[in-house]
């Protein structure tokens, strides 16, 4: 048990590093870097989550998917799905100028409207795991 809650601890402080990153981001106007690193932080906080209830190994990168997969152990998860599935928009498309249609590239593409809501939703996932892993 030890061991599972130590781990958990490893990837809720990447998480957090994550999301203050995301915030950083929004202020040098940085949107798809921000929205990236929102999915980011909540991907690993699920997962932290994920690890601290005994999993061993998580493959998963889907926000959704990894949020179906907490509300297993806790129904409390199932009020964030709609939240996994905008941070899932933003795990490629962010980044890679083919995920979008020319002419498009990513750093000229996403809103700071768009990169505060990420953020907040990261954070609203971030709240819950933290929550119950007290």
């Amino acid at each position: 048990m030890k061991h599972q809650r130590e781990e958990s601890q490893r990837w809720l402080k990447q998480a957090e590093h994550d999301l203050e990153a995301g915030g950083a981001d929004i202020g040098r106007k940085f949107f798809s870097d921000a929205c990236y690193s929102a999915e980011q932080a909540a991907q690993k906080a699920l997962k932290g989550y994920l690890y601290f209830c005994g999993s061993r190994m998580v493959w998963k990168h889907s926000v959704k998917e990894l949020v179906e997969e907490c509300s297993r152990y806790r129904k409390e998860f199932s009020a964030l799905l709609n939240a996994g599935k905008t941070l899932d928009q933003y795990y490629i498309p962010t980044r890679y100028p083919d995920a979008l249609a020319p002419p498009a590239v990513p750093f000229e593409s996403y809103t700071e409207v768009q990169a505060k809501e990420a953020i907040d939703l990261a954070k609203s996932i971030l709240l819950l795991v933290k929550k119950l892993l007290v």
